[in-house]
């Protein structure tokens, strides 16, 4: 019984050092792969909410920025407090400008399900 206990002993490090070896190449590592782009010609952009303020966008555009994606909304009913004068102050400036719906989820499940709420409560409702 000693000498096996012996043995588990000194085979408990190995395996520790095994587990840990391979939790840091799987949880770690990070791969990662480009995908080309498909179209042609490429432009520079950046996205911006209410997180950035007031944003000066003649710095932007003399900044060499050429699209400005634009956060509209989050959640189920808000509206970001800087899209109307986002986008404004962006065409304003001759900037291509896009919009996105900000959403978080703990799972898959969950933002599917948050987004079909947004989906009905903003967009069947407003048609």
């Amino acid at each position: 019984m000693k000498e096996e206990l012996k043995y588990q002993i000194k085979t408990q490090p190995k395996k520790i050092l095994v587990f840990f070896l391979i939790f840091t190449v799987i949880f770690f590592i990070n791969i990662s792969y480009a995908v080309t782009p498909i179209s042609n010609p490429q432009y520079q952009g950046i996205d911006v909410s209410d997180w950035q303020g007031y944003i000066d966008y003649s710095g932007v555009r003399e900044a060499g920025i050429e699209v400005v994606y634009i956060k509209a909304s989050q959640g189920s009913n808000i509206k970001d407090a800087y899209f109307d004068i986002n986008y404004e102050n962006a065409k304003a400036n001759g900037l291509k400008v896009g919009f996105y719906h900000f959403l978080t989820a703990t799972n898959t499940r969950r933002g599917r399900a948050r987004s079909t709420i947004f989906f009905i409560c903003n967009i069947i409702q407003n048609t």
